[in-house]
């Protein structure tokens, strides 16, 4: 026999005050394998070794399993590739933005969005290799400011 007793769930109005719960995925992508260029150019070159291909193989799997993904309130980096590492900087205590690359990712269209933060594990993430990087690190920004707005959060540099 079924229980057509509705479950209590949890809604906006029953969240403890301060905590607030992600709503929005607003962007994700994996890093690119033109990081990986020259490992693939050092396993053509030299074939006839079975080192240097199955080293290629480990890095390839090693870079579509690297994703990262920017929600309402953090920005998450996923690696490894049969054990996962997840880290997460709180969006409100992200302090700067950069953008770079080297010439093979621009030649693709693609670069790295380095962002700085006051989180004490992970100070520095490197978002490498993720396509149109100033368009990444504009959409960075604007979360990281609404995040900031809907907590009540300032930032001051000392």
């Amino acid at each position: 026999m079924q229980d057509n007793m509705a479950h209590p769930s949890r809604h906006d109005s029953d969240e403890p005050l301060g905590e607030t719960r992600e709503r929005q995925e607003h962007w994700s992508a994996s890093e690119g394998q033109v990081a990986n260029g020259h490992v693939y150019l050092l396993a053509i070159l030299t074939c006839w070794l079975v080192f240097p291909v199955f080293y290629a193989f480990y890095r390839y799997l090693k870079t579509a399993n690297h994703r990262y993904i920017l929600t309402d309130q953090r920005l998450v980096e996923e690696t490894g590739i049969f054990v996962k590492n997840v880290e997460s900087v709180e969006l409100y205590r992200v302090k700067d933005l950069s953008v770079s690359g080297t010439l093979a990712q621009t030649v693709f269209g693609r670069g790295r969005v380095i962002v700085q933060s006051t989180d004490t594990t992970s100070p520095t993430l490197l978002i490498n290799a993720v396509p149109d990087p100033i368009a990444v690190s504009h959409l960075v920004r604007e979360t990281v400011e609404r995040c900031r707005a809907a907590r009540g959060v300032r930032a001051f540099d000392f």
